[in-house]
This record gives structure tokens, C-alpha cells and sequence, in this order.
């Protein structure tokens, strides 16, 4: 079993898709549509583990000339490809109870920037404010029909609009949102089968570009030797956006992520988790939390097999129909005391196949 580093360089504008997509077919007033479809879209600015996860099935499969034509964009040998990839893509149990098969490919790490050599990671979201438990806190609130004790936030106002920022784990370096991502805007329209322009086919579509040298990396751990890709070019994203892949090996540790301790206000009578990536909770998980500050983002993903042939979302390809809502990166949970925190810890390490590829991480800091 090998870890590698794989590193993801955008050779130009990306377009990373979400649970919103452009009309799909000529039904305007199919149940997907009206639910889903839009006309102006904005690109994700991290890639979905699910995709990465896609990519790197893909990549061992072009790797593999055995089992995979190039040539015809398909698999010739079923067997071997369950083999080496599974048979199918991501998919979620009721009780998370167990992990996917996907061959060759074990785990995936939670993507994150880099520059140069350092990791970068949206701050979390109390990062401006002092959170501060005890005797000070404020008179309790209901919530659920459970009464909640709020606490001290030093540095917060209500009437303040706060800047997203990224840090660099390792130098403290903070970033503006705007220092990294750069929009990049096109405006169209579409035209019917005579050539002529539709009046209900106009759209945006907003991508972005990575700025100053930044670029996406995550780790992955699996039984294929990967040491000879090297700045290939892989597609990834919902427009087929190019990268420019390589892998390294690391060792058993792989890469440790860990907001840099000064950077961090300390908190006052209790102990906090923060997600380093999106994370999957039920209610019951949340029983034990004193006070968090999140966001949340909705979850969908394309369904596939060793059998599809037809990889559009009108063909083999389908999405999957019940829409999931993630904790955001960065989202901080308060609780009485570290062993609180550590038992919410195994909670959010029980969702087994989102743990699998990258979502469901954290750190108690």
C-alpha cells in the first residue's frame, strides 16, 4: 500500500459543478429541470472528492492498456477492471457502516490549495472571534426544545460583512479570496436545431482561474504504482476543465493538516472541532454540541458502473436523486470538554464511505 501527493495545476479556466446544472434535454418542465436547472451557474471553486475520485478511477484505467481502450474511450475487460477500479462509483448506505470497493484506489485525502511547497486551507469560521464559556455566558436560549447556554464572542458584529480568507499552514501567510480565486465570466446563447438563436437559451456561466501559482492537491492511497505520472493531462470538472497531474510518493504519514497554533484564538471553558473538509452529520451526531458556527452546501453525484458506455447525463449516467446537505470546511463545533470533542470526533469517523474519499475530516484544536 502506497500514499502519493497528487498535485492538480489548471491549465486555464475551470468549471467544477454543484447540485445546480443547466437545463438537461428539451423538457423544460421535467422534475429535474424545475428543481435543478438554472440559467446563470457558478462554477465550486474545490472540485467535489467524488470527482477526484472519478478522475483517479479514470487514471488507472488509461494507465492500464490491458483493460481500457483508449482509442474507443472504453473498457475491454470487465473483470479486470472491477479488479483494479470496482465495479461501481461512489455510493451511500443508510447506516454508513462500510466503505466502497474501488479496487486499487483505498482512501482519498480532502483536496486543498498550495503554493509552492505549503498547504492553504480556508480559515475556520471563528477565526476573528474570541469564544469564551463560563460565567459570562449569555442567559440560555431554546433551540429543538433544547435550551442552549450561547457563549462570549469577542470581535463579532452583526452589521460587519467578514471577507473570506484562506491561511498557509505552515508561515501563517492569510489570504483574501480574491488574492487566489479569479472569476471568469462568459455569457451565451443557444440555438435550436434551425440555427437560429433561442429566445429562452441565454445563460452565464461563471468559471475561475487560480491565481499567483496556486494549484488543488490531495493525498490518495492505493495499490497502483503511480510514480511515473508526471504532468499528465487529465480532465476534471463538469466542462471537462484540464489539469496537469503528477504524483509523489510519501511516506506511512502522508501529510499532517493543522492550522498553525498562534494563528488560533484559544477557547475559553471548552474544547472545539474544526472540519478540514466537508463533512456529512445527522441530527443525533449533533446532540452533544454546545455552540457551532457552519454553513452548509448541498450534495449530489453522477452514478456509473464498469458497464456504461454512454457517459452523458442524458445516457447511462445518472444523478443521484436525493440531495445530501454537507457542513462546510472550516465550520468550528463547541463542546464542554476534549472528550466531548473526541467522541463527536468518532461521529463524524463513522460515516465510513464519505471518511473513504476525503469528506468527514477534522481536527480537535
Amino acid at each position: 500500500m502506497s500514499k502519493y501527493l497528487i498535485t492538480l495545476k489548471p491549465l486555464g479556466k475551470y468549471f467544477f459543478g454543484g447540485d445546480m446544472t443547466f437545463q438537461v434535454g428539451a423538457d423544460e418542465k421535467s422534475k429535474f429541470n424545475e428543481a435543478f436547472s438554472s440559467y446563470i451557474i457558478a462554477s465550486n471553486k474545490f472540485p467535489q472528492q467524488t470527482s477526484l475520485l472519478g478522475m483517479m478511477r479514470y487514471l488507472l484505467l488509461t494507465q492500464s492498456p490491458e483493460v481500457f481502450s483508449q482509442e474507443r474511450n472504453r473498457i475491454i475487460d470487465q473483470s479486470k477492471a472491477i479488479d483494479l477500479i470496482g465495479r461501481e462509483s461512489f455510493k451511500v448506505s443508510i447506516e454508513h457502516n462500510k466503505p466502497n470497493d474501488f479496487g486499487k484506489i483505498k482512501a482519498l485525502g480532502p483536496c486543498f490549495l498550495r503554493k509552492g511547497e505549503e498547504a492553504v486551507l480556508p480559515v475556520p469560521k471563528d477565526y476573528r472571534f474570541g469564544i469564551s464559556f463560563g460565567k459570562n455566558e449569555s442567559s440560555s436560549v431554546y433551540y429543538n426544545a433544547r435550551a442552549l447556554s450561547l457563549p462570549t464572542i469577542e470581535g463579532y458584529s452583526a452589521k460587519e460583512n467578514y471577507d473570506v480568507l484562506y491561511i498557509g499552514l505552515n508561515s501563517g501567510t492569510v489570504y483574501k479570496e480574491e488574492e487566489i480565486f479569479q472569476k471568469d465570466s462568459r455569457i451565451g446563447i443557444n440555438k435550436n436545431y434551425k440555427g437560429r438563436s433561442d429566445t429562452k437559451g441565454f445563460y452565464k456561466q461563471i468559471f475561475y482561474r487560480l491565481k499567483d501559482n496556486f494549484y488543488f492537491a490531495f493525498v490518495v492511497e492505493c495499490d497502483f504504482d503511480l510514480e511515473a505520472c508526471q504532468n499528465e493531462i487529465v480532465s476534471l470538472g463538469a466542462d471537462g476543465s484540464r489539469f496537469s497531474l503528477s504524483a509523489t510518493l510519501l511516506g506511512e504519514s502522508g501529510i499532517e493538516l493543522a492550522y498553525p497554533k498562534d494563528s488560533l484564538k484559544k477557547v475559553t471553558g471548552g474544547s472545539r472541532v474544526i472540519l478540514l473538509s466537508d463533512t456529512l452529520l445527522d441530527v443525533a451526531d449533533l446532540a452533544s454540541v454546545r455552540f457551532s458556527i457552519t454553513e452548509t452546501i448541498p450534495f449530489r453525484f453522477l452514478c456509473t458502473n464498469v458497464e456504461t458506455r454512454n457517459y452523458n447525463i442524458l445516457g447511462d449516467v445518472k444523478r443521484v436523486q436525493e440531495r445530501y446537505y454537507l457542513y462546510e470546511r472550516g465550520s468550528v463545533f463547541y463542546f464542554a470538554d476534549e472528550t466531548a470533542a473526541a467522541a463527536f470526533g468518532t461521529l463524524v469517523n463513522d460515516k465510513k464511505e464519505f471518511r473513504q474519499i476525503g469528506y468527514n475530516n477534522y481536527i480537535i484544536q
